[in-house]
């Protein structure tokens, strides 16, 4: 027995795991309400949960993983107002980035440009330069009333 043959009889052993696994896992889902609601729900609010993020990147400088984390407690939130009082942070992890990836290569993301470090301290920059120039004027116009 040579490698190849060895790596197909495994993927027909997990091919045929799969195949009798699969209707009974759908089984389960369908008569577990809790987990039927759970897997309709929790791409939707994953999504609006990293649109979010990505929108409030737009003004503000955010790390990625900030987002990420972020974005997962604001779908937790979203899970225990509806109800679920245990929530998995993986699953919710995994959901955020399905439904990062999923917007990411459906163009939806491209819309929001991000904020960049540099770009934060061009802001600041810009800021301190507009404040310097208000006090200047402020000071110019002090010195022009105590001389009057």
């Amino acid at each position: 027995m040579n490698v190849q043959n060895i790596s197909e009889a495994i993927v027909a052993i997990v091919v045929a795991i799969i195949g009798v696994v699969t209707p009974y896992l759908a089984k389960f889902i369908k008569s577990n309400k809790t987990a039927q609601t759970l897997v309709d729900i929790l791409p939707t609010l994953a999504k609006d949960a990293v649109v979010a993020m990505q929108k409030l990147g737009v003004t503000t400088y955010i790390e990625g993983e900030v987002k990420k984390s972020k974005a997962g407690k604001i779908v937790e939130a979203a899970l225990k107002n509806l109800g679920f009082t245990e929530t998995d942070e993986t699953t919710i992890t995994n959901a955020i980035e399905s439904a990062y990836a999923s917007l990411t290569a459906d163009g939806t993301l491209a819309t929001y440009m991000q904020a960049t470090a540099e770009t934060e301290a061009e802001k600041k920059a810009a800021e301190l330069k507009q404040a310097q120039a208000d006090l200047a004027t402020a000071q110019a116009k002090v010195t022009s009333l105590t001389q009057a």
